[in-house]
């Protein structure tokens, strides 16, 4: 009997207890829950950062005009007369596909190129020699 009454002290003191600890856990939870809403009100309210106008134009042509320039030196590096390809016989890279490339010489012995945009404006050069 004296084990009885014991054990439900005990269960009475471990269920205080673990309703202490359940009110301070959901009070814990629910000030997460607030501090989560007000960031995530914060970030809707900020704009994204974006890349300066003609950023990605630039880059894509810098990129294009890399790989045309390498194209270019690979084919007179391979060629046995050692000169750069005709128009007829280049490749573009990929990267080129969606640029527009002005020739401003193509011969067996140099070349120059820009890269323009949509107005005609200059995006990047490349030549060589």
């Amino acid at each position: 009997m004296g084990f009885l009454v014991l054990s439900l002290g005990l269960a009475g003191c471990q269920d205080r207890q673990a309703r202490s600890d359940n009110a301070r856990l959901t009070a814990r939870i629910s000030a997460l829950e607030q501090q989560v809403n007000r960031l995530q009100q914060a970030q809707a309210e900020t704009p994204a950062p974006t890349a300066p106008d003609g950023f990605m134009a630039r880059a894509a042509a810098q990129n294009c005009a890399n790989d045309l320039s390498r194209t270019l030196e690979t084919y007179r590096r391979d060629s046995i007369d050692d000169s750069y390809p005709t128009p007829a016989r280049l490749m573009l890279p990929d990267s080129c596909i969606d640029q527009r490339v002005q020739w401003l010489t193509l011969t067996a012995q140099a070349y120059a190129f820009a890269l323009t945009d949509e107005n005609g404006g200059v995006l990047v050069r490349g030549s060589g020699p």
